[in-house]
This record gives C-alpha cells, structure tokens and sequence, in this order.
C-alpha cells in the first residue's frame, strides 16, 4: 500500500453535525487498516453555539501526533470555517455547500479566503439530503459522501460505520443517513468524474483487525472496571465527565456503583471510604476539583489509605480554559498539601497508556497504601486512536494489598515500621486485627503521638515507601537513541507524541538527537534520567505550560541547565515547534 499520511478536518457551528462526521471519518478509515489520531475542539459552553472543528489525521504507518496541515476540509459553515484556512496546505481539498439555506456575504465566504492552489468542491449538501432523504438534516452526512467520493475511499467503511452508529435509533433512521451519504458520493462521481482522487483507493476492508477506536476517557473508564473498580464517586467537571458517563452506563452492569456527589471534597472523601473498607474506587476531576480534594488527599497520605484520582488537566488557574489543554498541574500533583505529603504520580502519553496505567494504578495504591494520581490532559481525555484491544491479565486484575499475617492477630501494628515502608494492612472487620486511623501524627498502632521522634520516624516511613514503588513504577523510556546525542528531549503526558515525531524527521536528516519519556513524575527514576542528560550536550523539555514544571522537578539531576520550550496556547504541542526549537540548538551548537 503507498505511504498515506492525509489530515482532514471538518469545521461547523455546534448543531451541524461536525463531530458526528470527524467521529465517522476515524471510525471508517480505522476499519480501512489506517492508523488513526482524531481530536475534536468545542466551545466550553452549555448552549448549542459557537465553532466545532474535527482534526483527523490518517497514516499507513503509526500516527502519533496531530496533523498540523488539513489536505482537506469539510466545510459545514462557511463564516466559521474562514478560521481553519490558516491551517490548510496549499494543494489543499475544500468541500463546501455550493446551495447554502442562506445567502453568504463576501465578507463570511470561505472562497475568498483560501489560498490559490486549494482544489474547490462545490455540492449542495442541504438540497441533496432533502432530495435523498426528506430533511436537510443529512446535509453533514451528503458532505461525507462526497468527500468519500473525491478521496476514492470506498464507500462500503462509510455504509458499515453509519450503520453502527445509527442502529440502535431504528431502521428508518439508518436508511435516511445512508441515503444521505449515498446522494453527496453518487453526486460527486458524477459531476467530478474528471477530479476524482485515488489516496485511498487502495485501501481493503479490514474487520477482523483487532483494533478498536478510543478515546482517553473510554480507555480510562474500561481499565477501571477491569480492574476491578466497585465504587466511583464524582463530580461533573470537563474534561473529567466522560468517564463519570461511561462508568454510569457499564459499572452498574458489573456490580458497581456510581454515586454523583455533591462536589469534589465529598467525592474523594468517599473514595478513601470505599478502599478504607475494603472496595476498589475512584473518582476523577480538572485542576479545579482537584485543588478541593488536597486536604483529603493529604489525609490518605497520612492515614495510608488507597484512592486513584484521575486529574483531566486543563487551562488554568482557577476555572481557567474548560475545554482546552494544559499540563499545568504537576506541581499541585506532586506537592499540592500541607506537610511533607508526597504520593504517587504517572502519567501516561497516548491512549493506551491510560487504560494500562489506571489499571496499575490500583494494584500501586492498594500495595503502597497511599493516593495514585493519573495526571491526564483535555487532549489525552478526549482524542481518538485506533489501538490493539485493552486487556487485562488476571495478574494485572490481582488484589495487591499486603495483608497482616496471621501470627500477628490480637497484636496488631497497623502503621508496622518496616524496611521497604510498607505496612500490613487489615481490612475492617478482620477479627483481632483492630486499628485506629487518624490523620494525626501516630505511633505504630495508629496512636496519636506529636514526639519529634515519632514525627521523623513515621515520615521517613512514608517516603521510604514510595521509594520502594520504583520497582513497581515503569522506568523511563528512550526512543531513536545513541550513546551520545547533541539534543536530548524530555517529555511527560500527550506532549510526548510531537516530540517522538520531531526526533524521527530530524534523525533521518542525519541530526543526533534522541527523546526520553518520563511516565513516572513522582517518585523518579533519577538515575535513569541523570544518565540521558548526562549524554546529552543539550536538554531540551517541551511542557504545556508557562513555569516548565517538569523542568523543576529534573532540572538539578544534571550539572547543566536545561533549555525549556513552554507553550499556552490551550492546543496540543505542534511538532513543527519542536523541530524548529531543535534546530536553533543544533545551530548554536554548531557555532
């Protein structure tokens, strides 16, 4: 098959139907065997206006960053679509409505704004679908059709997708939508026969592929209740809610509960209440609700009591940018509290990831006994990739809590002091294992005691532990590497995509650099970070966000500063920034 590397986005006001059309564009073209990376960028109100844009990017090989360049767009509106022009390459594709419901003035038209080498595709996406189908509402779907048409993807990924998605609503409903497909694809082999493409028509059926579409939130939802997950306790908050959602409608199913609390303060509380007795639970929330959960958190870390907090991190401070990408809360993760009051933090950087790691996350705090929190992004949450199909392994699913042993019952240590940290935990209503728990400052059998030799003891205790987690913790990983490098990047969370991409062109250019991935923010594998710095005649750190908080945390590992490339524009990392950024380094290097 030729090397496919195609993004398409599709722009609208909210009720045209543009999200509904980018998610079908992933679906048909994950069925087609692409590799697949969609994301979708919304207003943060409630009401049903302003901009909708879709960003589809489509490749033979692995996708793993955004398209920064649309060689198409799909059009639902023109005035709102003049944004994305900007955006587009200049041999671009541009379906519009060429017989709009309304008149369009020069000064709202998209023609005469896009620049001179775009290829225009004019099809009266409204008049068709009420031809075809009986309503306008198919207009998006006409769109479709005729996009599929041009591009040469077979229609038969579009037919089986829309199928899927519209079957649950009935028969009649799925017959309209692909009539409305089938009008704007006859049509556009019709009237642009001498136009046709043939990017993708090569491309063959792939159902049995094993892969599956989905989001981050799904991901992180499925992990949950494969691991095991009884009780979720939340709040509405974006980019989090999605998976208070997705547990609503499937955690039931498996015995489960999900209870909607009245805040983010109630809803960690009930968390360290269900694993305090016994129950695997979780909650997730944004930058917002997680600064109302700090002083429970600190409570599980002093009490030594499991909880698994996702925090969905968005623009910030305060309420901040809802429905924008940030990484802005790692200091708050990592150090958020009063006290020394460390705790475990990850982070993954694809979509996979999250449903590995929230699945680790319960077998980490339950063995540690402290709160895990999964530092999540807006565009990690709510982007789409077509990945091989999660599963658990019994192992993965397995209880990890370290139980007391028997020869200890009626004489019970719950805060035992230990070499690794780790205390024998008992489960309320153990017979003969009673203890107290307390937030205070406490002796070996949770007895509140305020000596300086208590408090230094059972702080180092606490931090030893999460020491010990490293060997449970993954270990950070270099990609397109050597012995020595003239740029090294580091990266944490969904930035890490744009920076493995920015390494590969640059590599194949014959430039030495290399990337390092840090999942594991707290605590870190420093040795293995000192030495890629160490290798490295320059460290490079892409963060979203302004103080580069990652470099805070590592930047001392090394006898050299590091070089900081911080972005908060609210959008996902672009590569070409990347790039460029290495390349001014690998200039003065040179000098």
């Amino acid at each position: 098959m030729t090397e496919v590397d195609f993004t398409v986005e599709v722009c609208g006001m909210a009720g045209d139907g543009t999200i509904a059309v980018g998610g079908l564009i992933n679906e048909a073209m994950s069925l087609g065997a692409f590799s697949v990376l969609g994301f979708d960028s919304y207003p943060a109100e409630i009401r049903g206006f302003g901009r909708c844009v879709t960003n589809s990017r489509i490749g033979s090989s692995e996708i793993v960053a955004l398209g920064e360049q649309a060689h198409a767009l799909i059009s639902l509106n023109d005035e709102q679509s003049r944004s994305r022009v900007p955006f587009l390459a200049e041999d671009c594709m541009v379906f519009f409505d060429s017989a709009p419901p309304t008149k369009v003035t020069e000064d709202k038209s998209l023609l005469s704004v896009l620049p001179p080498g775009a290829q225009i595709f004019g099809i009266p996406f409204g008049n068709l679908a009420v031809s075809a189908a009986g309503s306008a509402r198919g207009r998006n779907l006409t769109a479709l059709g005729g996009f599929a048409a041009v591009c040469g993807i077979s229609p038969d990924l579009f037919r089986e997708v829309i199928g899927k998605k519209f079957g649950s609503k009935g028969d009649h409903i799925v017959s309209v939508n692909l009539k409305s497909f089938d009008a704007g694809y006859e049509y556009s082999k019709s009237v642009f026969a001498n136009r046709l493409g043939n990017i993708f028509s090569d491309v063959e059926s792939n159902a049995a592929s094993p892969r599956v579409m989905l989001s981050g939130n799904q991901a992180i939802g499925m992990a949950a209740i494969d691991a095991g997950l009884k009780l979720y306790f939340g709040y509405p908050i974006t980019p989090a809610t999605p998976i208070m959602e997705y547990l609503a409608k499937y955690l039931p199913k498996q015995g489960g509960r999900v209870v909607q609390m009245e805040d983010e303060i109630s809803s960690i509380a009930a968390v360290l209440g269900g694993f305090y007795a016994g129950a695997r639970a979780m909650t997730a929330t944004s930058g917002p609700g997680f600064a109302l959960m700090t002083e429970l958190i600190t409570h599980g870390v002093m009490a030594e009591i499991p909880a698994v907090i996702i925090d969905a991190q968005r623009g910030g401070p305060s309420t901040g940018l809802p429905t924008k990408t940030e990484q802005s809360d790692l200091h708050a993760a990592v150090f958020g509290g009063p006290g020394d009051s460390a705790r475990i933090v990850i982070a993954p950087t694809n979509v996979s990831e999250c449903y590995y790691f929230v699945l680790k996350s319960f077998q980490l705090a339950e063995k540690y006994q402290t709160p895990v929190i999964i530092l999540t992004d807006f565009f990690l949450d709510n982007r789409v990739e077509n990945v091989v199909a999660p599963k658990a392994s019994e192992e993965q699913k397995a209880c990890s809590n370290v139980f007391p042993e028997e020869s200890s019952k009626d004489n019970y240590q719950r805060y035992h002091y230990s070499s690794s940290g780790i205390s024998p935990r008992a489960i309320p209503g153990m017979e003969g294992f009673n203890f107290t728990a307390t937030g205070l400052e406490h002796t070996e059998k949770g007895i509140p005691d305020y000596s300086p030799e208590t408090h230094s003891r059972m702080t180092e205790k606490r931090h030893q532990k999460l020491f010990s987690a490293l060997v449970d913790l993954k270990e950070p990983e270099e990609f397109l590497s050597g012995d020595s490098l003239d740029v090294g990047v580091i990266g944490w969370g969904s930035t890490f995509g744009s920076i493995v991409e920015a390494v590969q062109r640059l590599r194949k250019s014959g430039f030495s650099v290399g990337a390092l991935k840090i999942s594991s923010i707290f605590p870190l594998h420093s040795e293995i970070i000192r030495k890629f710095m160490a290798k490295s005649t320059v460290v490079l750190i892409p963060e979203l966000n302004y103080e580069g908080q990652l470099a805070n945390l590592i930047g001392h590992l090394d006898s050299k500063p590091v070089e900081r490339l911080n972005l908060v524009t609210g959008t996902p990392m672009p590569t070409s920034v990347i790039q460029e950024r290495i390349y001014q380094l690998m200039e003065v290097l040179a000098q």
